[in-house]
C-alpha cells in the first residue's frame, strides 16, 4: 500500500458539517462548552472534530462569500464544525449511538446551552459528505 493511500485511510473518507451563526457576544460561552462537546463526540466514536470561525467576509469575484449566503450580520460570527468518520457506515453507527444518548442529562444540558447561544431565529445547517476518490493528494 502506497503512502498516499495510508494517509487517506488516516484522514477518513466521510465528513459531517454543522454551520451556524453566533452572536459575537456569545463567542466565549460557546468556546467554554466546546470541551465537553469534544469529550462527548470522542465517547461516541467521532474520529476527529474541529471547529472553525469565518475570518473574512471578503469576496473574490465572481463568487459569493458564504456569510452572505447564510445572512450573517456584522454582529455575528459564522462557525463551521467538521466531523470526520471512516465512511458512511461509521457515521451511521456514531449517529445511532448519539441518538440513543437522549437520556444522558449532561449531554442534553450542553446541547440546550448550544441552542441558546446561537443566533435567535437562525437555523443550524448540516450535511454529510463522502470523499470523491482520485482527485486529491
Amino acid at each position: 500500500m502506497g503512502e498516499s493511500s495510508e494517509n487517506e485511510k488516516d484522514i477518513g473518507h466521510h465528513i459531517g458539517i454543522v454551520l451556524y451563526r453566533l452572536p459575537k457576544k456569545n463567542h466565549d460561552a460557546m468556546v467554554s462548552i466546546s470541551k465537553p462537546f469534544n469529550e462527548f463526540f470522542k465517547k461516541y466514536g467521532v474520529l476527529h472534530w474541529e471547529v472553525f470561525q469565518l475570518d473574512s467576509s471578503r469576496t473574490m469575484e465572481p463568487f459569493t462569500n458564504i456569510s452572505k449566503t447564510v445572512s450573517a450580520t456584522e454582529d455575528e460570527e459564522l462557525w463551521i464544525e467538521l466531523f470526520t468518520f471512516n465512511d458512511g457506515k461509521h457515521r451511521d453507527e456514531v449517529m445511532t449511538k448519539m441518538e440513543q444518548m437522549q437520556g444522558d442529562k449532561s449531554c442534553e444540558e450542553i446541547f440546550k446551552q448550544f441552542m441558546n447561544l446561537i443566533s435567535p431565529g437562525s437555523s443550524v445547517v448540516t450535511g454529510d459528505f463522502g470523499s470523491i476518490k482520485g482527485l486529491g493528494f
